[in-house]
């Protein structure tokens, strides 16, 4: 597939996808969205237009969501590999077809509802059980909203869910439907496809008077967001501990008490064979004191060297009492006579021993000691807790209070919500997730409560608000020259592509065209519409789709 902002640091490089024997079914599918919005709707259904900053909200937030799912950050080029793209499309889309049929009936949804709805709403509730419009909000806030927002968000589900419901729960769909959409699902397809390389050289570079007019006709392409520097105090049970000592009569308590954490058992190896009386179990004997093998003659009654051998066990490993007790009285390469255990006779051999070790109270003491502290830490931090909020109540700056309690201080310079500073890198940030949520909840000059993650307490107020503001243009030329560059190898990608569609269809083979290109025929077999590869992005899969069986297509 050719992608031209993924391959961009390598030159420019253009794939075009050439697909042959697709089979019919057209799927839905866009130019793309990463190029610069050129129009005001990106789709229109019935009356309702789908606009690129609906768009762009929607996919930003499902981008944010992906991210603190996997605990890493995801970049657009990576989510549309996913084939996010076309997917939160797609539902604006199914979204729209429902806001479209609900406004030609005429469907409404008075204030007096949604007035009612979130007072009953229990997370909009104080500690009295009542409404509280402050905490109302306050999560507002937390979640980017204004009341005005959320009412409106509120109407538009009550809408769609008054047609979406009325297909719910026993509602049988026709069997033609299910045998459609089944087909729709399972098709499989087999393309022939090759490359071809578009480079930089071949189109005309922007002039500045390009690109100052693409700046100033995208302001939002090149808003810097919201940027917070935040100051943090942190007491964990491993902050507090790492300011404590103790004493040796403290250190010997707890050794004595915890003692058996540093003991290892002895371990042994042995073979067992069973038998089913004890003259038979003597005649085995007297075999291997004669220098039989123990494994050769287990082999004879049956027993695989993998059923007669106990590796690396413990004493209270075994489930015979009069076993264990053989087994751990021999000393190595020694056989013991015939054991009446309370399942059957046996013979034991004990093949290596590994003694038994307790740790000396100088070989853990290091280890102990860290012990030791956390536990009596996991005491402590409520009284440093105690000890923090009362200096806050006294106005004491973070910086004294994280330097008289001895905590850990951190100003964090001025970070996005994603925790990413103005270089664009990522901050290490304590809690980064909660924390950011947080502040950027908050303001400058606000007393906040103390986050509670894990066993301990995380104090944060905001020190410097840097309003989002479009960023100078000499500051992002050379993204918008990268930009425009990218559109118009794009666009000659797709010239080339659909001549030689044209071509293909006029009955010129498929290796001669992709001779002419330097390039290789390939094959792709057994494709899925929801599926994609290494090879088949999203917009090529959808490609594939979109034309009858001997067709030709091409995807970018």
């Amino acid at each position: 597939m050719m992608d031209v902002l993924r391959r961009a640091a390598k030159g420019w490089i253009a794939k075009v996808l050439i697909a042959l024997l697709a089979l019919s079914f057209v799927v839905w599918g866009i130019a793309d969205v990463f190029t610069g919005f050129r129009a005001s709707a990106l789709a229109t259904v019935g009356g309702q237009e789908i606009s690129a900053q609906s768009y762009t909200q929607a996919f930003n937030q499902s981008l944010q969501n992906m991210s603190r799912q996997t605990g890493e950050p995801i970049s657009a080029e990576e989510a549309r590999t996913f084939g996010l793209d076309r997917q939160i499309l797609n539902n604006l889309i199914q979204a729209a077809a429902i806001d479209a049929e609900g406004a030609g009936l005429k469907l409404a949804v008075s204030d007096e509802s949604l007035a009612e709805d979130v007072a009953a709403n229990p997370s909009f509730k104080g500690s009295d059980g009542k409404f509280s419009p402050e905490l109302f909000r306050r999560l507002l806030e937390q979640n980017g909203l204004n009341e005005q927002m959320y009412i409106a968000s509120e109407r538009q589900v009550r809408l769609r869910a008054a047609l979406t419901d009325a297909v719910d729960g026993d509602f049988t769909p026709p069997k033609t439907l299910v045998e459609a959409l089944t087909r729709h699902r399972t098709e499989q397809r087999d393309a022939r496809y090759f490359t071809v390389v578009v480079a930089e050289s071949e189109i005309v570079a922007p002039t500045d008077e390009e690109i100052k007019k693409h700046y100033e006709g995208n302001p939002q392409s090149y808003t810097a967001p919201e940027y917070r520097s935040i100051a943090v105090i942190k007491a964990e049970p491993a902050d507090v501990a790492a300011k404590m000592t103790l004493s040796d009569e403290e250190l010997k308590a707890g050794y004595e008490r915890l003692k058996l954490d540093y003991f290892t058992p002895e371990r042994r190896t042995v073979l067992q064979m069973t038998f089913p009386s004890v003259e038979e179990a003597h005649k085995a004997k007297v075999r291997l004191a004669a220098g039989e093998d123990f494994l050769a003659i287990a082999k004879e009654r049956g027993i695989t060297e993998a059923d007669a051998t106990f590796a690396d066990k413990t004493k209270a490993d075994f489930f015979d009492p009069k076993v264990s007790e053989a087994a751990f009285s021999l000393a190595q390469g020694v056989v013991s006579d015939p054991i009446q255990g309370s399942l059957a006779i046996s013979l034991i051999k004990a093949v290596s021993i590994t003694p038994e070790v307790q740790r000396s109270l100088d070989e853990v003491k290091a280890e102990l000691s860290e012990r030791l502290k956390l536990d009596k830490a996991r005491e402590d931090v409520q009284a440093v807790y105690d000890a923090v909020e009362d200096a806050r109540a006294g106005q004491a700056r973070f910086e004294d209070i994280a330097r008289d309690q001895n905590l850990p201080f951190q100003l964090v310079p001025l970070t996005d919500i994603n925790g990413r500073g103005r270089d664009g890198k990522d901050m290490d940030i304590p809690y980064k997730e909660d924390l950011l949520k947080a502040a950027f909840g908050s303001d400058v000059g606000v007393e906040n409560d103390a986050l509670t993650p894990g066993e301990g307490f995380v104090w944060y107020e905001v020190r410097e608000v840097a309003p989002a503001a479009v960023e100078p243009l000499d500051k992002v030329k050379d993204r918008v020259r990268q930009l425009l560059v990218s559109v118009r190898l794009r666009d000659l990608a797709a010239e080339k592509a659909k001549k030689l569609v044209v071509r293909a269809e006029a009955g010129i083979a498929l290796e001669t065209l992709a001779q002419e290109a330097q390039a290789t025929v390939k094959t792709a077999t057994g494709l899925k519409r929801n599926e994609t590869n290494a090879d088949f992005d999203a917009a090529a899969v959808t490609a594939v789709f979109g034309v009858p069986e001997r067709g030709f297509t091409f995807a970018i």
